[in-house]
């Protein structure tokens, strides 16, 4: 009889952990936009975001003009894959920064607006511009752009 009971409430003590879990995920994805979510590798089956999608054709295009319009753009995340790319597409040689463009990546460096962010099943979250900006491989952006660029 004892075992049956320690069965029970280890089913139930799983079952419950279990649902805590989900809520926390679930709240933690509430928290995020997910049309305009910046990530690379998201939810179980790793894909990337519908903006990450979008900017990756540009770059594969070489539409690099219209990624640099994206340093206008009111959504942070443009800007941030805006600004990653550019800067990658300058230090590989492939593009040549307008003074413009120079001064809309130096503002973007300092902006506190919030993205949000996704990695892997469980990371959602928003995080400043600023800071992501300031990680040289914020959530797997290097990866991303070397895969993208085919760079080796």
């Amino acid at each position: 009889m004892e075992d049956i009971l320690t069965k029970k409430f280890m089913r139930i003590g799983l079952t419950l952990i279990l649902l805590c879990s989900l809520t926390i995920l679930v709240n933690a994805q509430d928290n995020v936009e997910e049309k305009k979510m910046v990530g690379f590798g998201c939810y179980y089956a790793g894909q990337p975001t519908k903006l990450v999608i979008k900017v990756t054709e540009m770059l594969k295009d070489k539409k690099f003009k219209e990624v640099a319009e994206l340093l206008s753009s009111e959504t942070p995340a443009e800007k941030y894959l805006s600004v990653i790319s550019l800067e990658k597409l300058v230090t590989i040689g492939k593009y040549e920064l307008s003074e413009t463009e120079k001064s809309l990546i130096s503002k973007a460096r300092s902006l506190h607006k919030l993205v949000s962010v996704c990695s892997g099943c469980t990371y959602f979250d928003k995080v400043s511009l600023k800071k992501m900006l300031a990680d040289d491989n914020f959530i797997g952006s290097k990866f991303w752009l070397d895969e993208v660029l085919e760079i080796e």
